[in-house]
């Protein structure tokens, strides 16, 4: 099935790309034309004069910065996010929903989100050929960004502990997931079984640029994402369920006075909030110092959701958090074995051995084996 699904999603990709008539959502910035980003953004018949593509550049998706002249009031720099160039990449994205995703996380966040994100002034999805659009305040001249070469200090950690703990309190337990939300909760048979099939081309057999940084023992261990997958969703499903963010890597994070922002929804997804913190905690402070303070950044976010009115048991979710430092692992190895496809090898490389060390700090392999299998007994 999930062979059909990606050849189904593969012809969509290439339909869509060689038969641009009728398209109501361009693949490239400079096909945005005034009045279609009026619609976009509900603004009257001619107040958008000219649109100029400042910079522009494709991964998972398409992003630019452009310079609008408008007599509305609105900023002079917006930034798009457009369906992506590469066809594998389109493929892809339309397989898993992220551009869908995306759009329905903004939504869901309000004019008035729980936590820093940039201010969307339009999100659209096209029908049959799936393309997304996203709209969005331009950041550039307000924020800091950062990549997974760098690391957070203890302060920033304890402001991005609170923010998770805002964002998953707001949704916490929602029976949106079953109404707008929907989407985000879903799990097809198709896209699991694909997502399988790419943990196994890289978890089998780990020999590319990873290998060297990995301890044999959990290259072996790592295995059990795509030998008990159906266990370890169920086990993850069972726990409370929020919005998560999902890919909250510092490349995916911003930086402000006021405190962390949030970047690249398309991961977007129902799940337990904990498996955020851990994956950002371990993907974004230096080993050594999280060592230290990740015990009581837990405590820390255990207490925000009760102060929310949210009652969780300090035990457990430190339980938790010690076994969702295999998540960071999942998409550090996964990345670092597609070699420089998806990033430079260098920031791999840092992505890996943060994600080594917080798991074997934790043994986090043989705690969700421990997990998952209290759960069938």
């Amino acid at each position: 099935m999930s062979i059909g699904m990606g050849v189904r999603e593969a012809l969509r990709a290439g339909f869509d790309r060689s038969v641009g008539l009728g398209a109501s959502i361009p693949l490239k910035a400079e096909r945005l034309r005034p009045r279609r980003l009026e619609q976009a953004m509900g603004l009257p018949a001619g107040s958008i004069t000219a649109i100029r593509v400042l910079d522009e550049h494709s991964g998972t998706a398409a992003r630019a910065r452009i310079a609008v002249e408008s007599t509305a009031d609105i900023p002079e720099h917006l930034f798009l996010k457009l369906p992506p160039q590469n066809y594998l990449q389109h493929v892809m994205m339309n397989v898993f929903g992220m551009g869908i995703k995306e759009t329905i996380a903004y939504r869901a966040l309000g004019d008035e989100p729980p936590v820093r994100v940039p201010r969307c002034y339009a999100a659209e999805v096209s029908g049959f050929r799936k393309r997304s659009l996203l709209v969005l305040e331009d950041l550039s001249e307000v924020a800091r960004f950062r990549t997974v070469l760098d690391s957070i200090s203890d302060t920033e950690a304890e402001a991005l502990v609170d923010a998770f703990a805002d964002l998953h309190a707001t949704f916490w337990g929602t029976d949106r997931f079953r109404t707008d939300l929907a989407p985000l909760a879903e799990r097809t048979t198709a896209s699991n079984q694909l997502a399988n099939l790419i943990r196994r081309r890289f978890l089998e057999k780990i020999d590319g640029h990873a290998a060297d940084l990995i301890p044999a023992e959990m290259q072996a261990q790592c295995r059990i994402f795509y030998e008990r997958a159906p266990e370890i969703d169920a086990f993850w499903a069972s726990v409370p369920q929020t919005l998560m963010h999902g890919d909250p890597h510092l490349g995916n994070l911003y930086f402000t006075d006021a405190g962390p922002g949030f970047l690249d929804w398309q991961i977007a997804t129902a799940g337990p909030g904990i498996r955020d913190v851990a994956y950002s905690l371990t993907a974004s402070v230096e080993p050594e110092l999280l060592r230290k303070i990740e015990r009581g950044l837990v405590e820390r976010y255990a207490a925000r959701l009760d102060a929310a009115g949210i009652e969780v048991d300090g035990d457990r979710t430190w339980t938790l958090y010690r076994a969702a430092t295999t998540e960071f692992y999942l998409n550090a190895v996964c990345t670092a074995e597609a070699s420089d496809r998806m990033q430079p090898l260098e920031v791999s490389a840092v992505g890996v051995q943060r994600a080594v060390a917080g798991v074997a700090a934790h043994d986090g392999f043989g705690l969700l084996t421990e997990l998952i299998e209290a759960r069938r007994s």
